[in-house]
C-alpha cells in the first residue's frame, strides 16, 4: 500500500507551520491538527465539537476551528475548517515511523476544495478538474 503525502503550509493568527510529508488520508473527512500546533499558530474555534475514532481505535473529541490559510501543495485555501484534537501518542508513533508529520493529517474536504486527487501510484496529490452538473 502506498501512502499519499503532501507539502502543507498553515498560517494562523499568531504564526505559521510548514511540513513536507503530511499524510493525505482519504478515510478522514476533515483535516486534523494537533491541539498543541493549533495553540501555537492560533486558530479561531467555532464552538462545534466533533466525535471521531482514530486509526488506533481511540474515541476522540475534536473542536472545529478555522485556520487563516491552509496551503496544500501549491493551492491556497483561505479560512479552512479543521478538526483540532489531541492526536494520540500511538497515532503519532505510526506517522513518525512512516516519515510523516505527526501534527497534521489532510482529509477529504480539504483535497476536494483544492481540486486535488490522491494518486497512490505516485504517492502525491494530482490536480483535478472541477465540474458542475
Amino acid at each position: 500500500m502506498s501512502l499519499v503525502k503532501a507539502k502543507v503550509e498553515l498560517k494562523g493568527t499568531r504564526g505559521g507551520y510548514k511540513a513536507d510529508n503530511v499524510l493525505v488520508d482519504t478515510g478522514v473527512r476533515m483535516s486534523i491538527m494537533d491541539v498543541s500546533l493549533a495553540e501555537n499558530i492560533g486558530v479561531e474555534y467555532t464552538g462545534r465539537e466533533i466525535d471521531f475514532i482514530s486509526i488506533s481505535g481511540h474515541k476522540l473529541k475534536a473542536k472545529e476551528a478555522i485556520i487563516k490559510e491552509l496551503r496544500v501543495e501549491d493551492v491556497s485555501l483561505k479560512y479552512e475548517a479543521v478538526a483540532v484534537a489531541q492526536i494520540p501518542r500511538e497515532v503519532k508513533e505510526v506517522l513518525k515511523r512512516n516519515n510523516l508529520d505527526e501534527n497534521v493529517i489532510i482529509g477529504l474536504i480539504t483535497t476536494e476544495r483544492a481540486n486535488l486527487i490522491p494518486d497512490i501510484r505516485t504517492g502525491r496529490l494530482e490536480k483535478g478538474e472541477a465540474f458542475i452538473l
